[in-house]
């Protein structure tokens, strides 16, 4: 048994790293992993104690909006919240997993996280060694920054938005990582973040670049008393946008996007310009939500209703336009189910939110606040790369803050004290 414990560390690295695997590949290594540690955990290392099931039952509560709003969809429509919910599985699944697992292994889990790093770094480094081998250094002409972005998502498997929010996480990690702490300081932590601070800039995902600014306002604030910690990431951070700027066209041309919106004219295709049309968008989901704020649309319906008013937007401004969905998670779940969606998704944030301020787990809160940004922007819950990102992380850091308490058929109060260190050590 000594032997399989012995493997955790390396089975905890492939976990981390799957998260920049192919979708496909993450779901089979994620199930494999996850069912062998449940099973060995419960059967062959059975420890009985207090396991918040209702805090596993919170986390994974919005999930089961989407299975009571199924048998109430029209059959015509039933095949979307199918796929809802085959995509949002991890919302509710993970969280039970999490808490299946014993104590120890959640903290094997959570020190091997730098490993989530290296794989953004290596995943971020290739894609951009391969477009410099397939275009080189001559990239010119003002559609270059799209080119650029698909041809990363081609190489990488990762649409540049969810790659932002990696590498936000990624910086989160080696800012207040116990263990990174110890190992890099000052300058030496500066130039470490450097690459990951410039590969965001390349990608520009504006969403992720602001939950950046914030996460890193957050890190100066927590040292506002040690300025030389804070001033080496600063100017790391002002190094990388000017060479993004001057050097890397691309940042450049996403920057110059909202002037260009300035210019626009009435009959400009919005389409044309990512600004624009996140305006349209923007305007698209407050129009449907406007007529529907109180109880929702539904799941199942919200693409007709989002399709219907971007036709009606098509016919006002005379161009063509292609719908998309609501590009905001919080309208989403608001548009889906009303006031209770939006609610039942705000408790639990602001429930996550406050155990991670409780405890001064810095790295749960960055996360949450690298996420929750991103929400305004994209519907990161109907995305693999996102769901699975959120789910299990904020699972892990939720569960590992926990007070374990003795069950009362157990007179073993050593157990329970040494499973309450191991989890502090975690948090």
């Amino acid at each position: 048994m000594d032997s399989l414990i012995a493997f955790d560390k390396h089975i905890a690295r492939l976990v981390m790293i799957s998260f920049l695997l192919p979708n496909r590949v993450q779901v089979l290594l994620l199930i494999g992993i996850c069912l062998y540690w449940i099973i060995r955990d419960n059967f062959f290392r059975a420890s009985h104690h207090f396991k918040p099931y209702g805090g596993a039952l919170l986390l994974g509560s919005m999930y089961l909006l989407y299975v009571i709003a199924l048998p109430f969809t029209d059959p015509e429509n039933r095949s979307g919240v199918l796929f809802d919910l085959e995509q949002k599985a991890s919302l509710f699944v993970v969280p039970f997993a999490l808490l299946l697992l014993q104590p120890q292994t959640r903290k094997i889990i959570a020190n091997e996280i730098i490993y989530f790093v290296y794989a953004c770094f290596i995943s971020c480094l290739l894609g951009n060694l391969f477009y410099l081998f397939e275009y080189g250094l001559q990239i010119t002409g003002p559609e270059a920054h799209i080119q650029y972005r698909l041809y990363f998502s081609k190489i990488t498997g990762m649409h540049p938005t969810y790659m932002g929010i990696y590498l936000c996480f990624a910086t989160a990690i080696l800012l207040f990582s116990p263990v990174q702490r110890q190992k890099l300081k000052g300058w030496k932590l500066g130039a470490v973040l450097f690459p990951l601070f410039l590969f965001l800039m390349a990608l520009m995902p504006k969403t992720p670049v602001i939950a950046l600014v914030v996460m890193l306002g957050y890190y100066g604030w927590i040292h506002r008393a040690q300025k030389r910690r804070f001033v080496p990431v600063l100017v790391v951070l002002l190094l990388s946008v000017s060479v993004a700027c001057i050097s890397i066209p691309f940042s450049s041309q996403r920057i110059g996007e909202f002037s260009e919106v300035m210019k626009a004219k009435p009959n400009d295709n919005p389409m044309d310009n990512s600004v624009q049309m996140r305006q349209v968008i923007w305007s698209v989901d407050l129009d449907v939500l406007k007529e529907n704020w109180l109880t929702g649309v539904g799941p199942g319906d919200l693409d007709e209703a989002l399709g219907e008013q971007y036709a009606k937007y098509a016919r006002m401004l005379n161009v063509p336009l292609v719908a998309y969905d609501t590009h905001n998670e919080y309208l989403n779940q608001w548009l889906s189910f009303g006031l209770l969606g939006i609610g039942l998704m705000l408790l639990i944030l602001i429930i996550q939110f406050t155990n991670a301020f409780r405890r001064r787990d810095h790295l749960y809160a960055l996360l949450l606040l690298a996420v929750t940004i991103t929400f305004f922007t994209e519907n990161v819950w109907s995305h693999q790369k996102g769901v699975v990102f959120y789910s299990f992380f904020s699972s892990l850091f939720f569960f590992a803050g926990m007070k374990l308490q003795a069950n009362p058929v157990e007179a073993v109060p050593q157990t329970t004290n040494r499973e309450a260190e191991l989890v502090e050590e975690v948090s």
